[in-house]
């Protein structure tokens, strides 16, 4: 009995001690001088590490950097080489074409806010700005390049619901599309909704295809108002003579434009379930206009 209460009593100063020296080894360890990083090191650190980042998105595998930015990797790559051959544009000291244009394409392929990126990334909101106008005028100034628009006087589709409009080339329409103004602006962008947003004219061929776009206007414009502005341009929107686009009841009926007949049904075919077929011409001849323009602009 007494040699088992000697061996505990043992064991316990042995924990005891054990726990001792623990403690101070901690107390020590924390103590001991630390390596303080000079501040060019952590920047540089930083550096690699955002390029780092970034170059993991266009040099990883081709399903991720299709994902991220919205391009294959060839696809990056010719880009990236054709905006240093026809843009000028050239690699900084610490920030290359290929992370502009990375930069540029997670904006505009996801919507991803600068400040995301600023803090993703480690840059300050000025030069990501930078970057991407200058990746954004070096991409516009190719449109005319790359961009081919197709011809309105192409053939045209057969279609039977295009049969009724000879010489007709499509439609145009007018859309509202939300934005941010300032506050002092917002009475000029709000619209008979009370939505603050831009309206945008858009033409549409029978192929549905877009062949002339015109943003910018206030919201509170009317789209006979954006249509006369698009007309009277340097780039004006032209219709050949002899054609015309179908429009919708908030145009003119005039050359070059077809609107339906007014105090008219119009959008019959959602009330045929109910029996309510055109009764005349005019509501046939809006049947018909309806069932055209909505299948290109609906």
């Amino acid at each position: 009995m007494r040699e088992r209460r000697r061996k505990k009593r043992l064991r316990v100063a042995s924990l005891f001690v054990a726990t001792v020296m623990g403690m101070i080894a901690e107390y020590y360890y924390r103590k001991r001088p630390r390596h303080l990083m000079d501040p060019s090191e952590v920047i540089e650190r930083d550096v690699a590490g955002r390029k780092q980042m970034l170059r993991n998105l266009y040099q990883g595998s081709n399903v991720y950097c299709y994902d991220s930015l919205r391009l294959t990797k060839r696809s990056f790559s010719d880009l990236c080489t054709i905006l240093r051959e026809r843009c000028d544009m050239c690699d900084t000291l610490n920030v290359s074409v290929e992370e502009k244009v990375a930069i540029f394409l997670l904006v505009v392929g996801h919507g991803t806010k600068m400040r995301m990126i600023r803090s993703s990334y480690g840059w300050s909101l000025e030069p990501i700005s930078r970057y991407f106008n200058e990746v954004l005028r070096g991409v516009l100034s190719l449109c005319h390049e790359f961009i081919k628009l197709p011809d309105p006087l192409a053939v045209q589709p057969e279609d039977s619901k295009w049969r009724w409009f000879e010489d007709c080339l499509g439609a145009l329409d007018g859309t509202h599309i939300d934005v941010f103004v300032p506050l002092a602006d917002q009475g000029r962008y709000r619209n008979r909704k009370q939505q603050i947003t831009t309206n945008v004219l858009g033409v549409c061929d029978r192929h549905m295809k877009f062949v002339y776009v015109l943003a910018g206007w206030e919201g509170s414009a009317s789209d006979s108002r954006v249509l006369r502005d698009a007309m009277s341009r340097d780039d004006a929107f032209a219709i050949p003579s002899g054609k015309y686009y179908l429009v919708d009841a908030g145009y003119t009926n005039g050359p070059g434009f077809l609107a339906p007949y007014r105090s008219t049904r119009y959008h019959l075919n959602e009330w045929a379930a109910q029996g309510n077929n055109p009764s005349n011409a005019k509501e046939l001849f809006n049947l018909r206009h309806s069932t055209a323009r909505n299948y290109v602009y609906g």
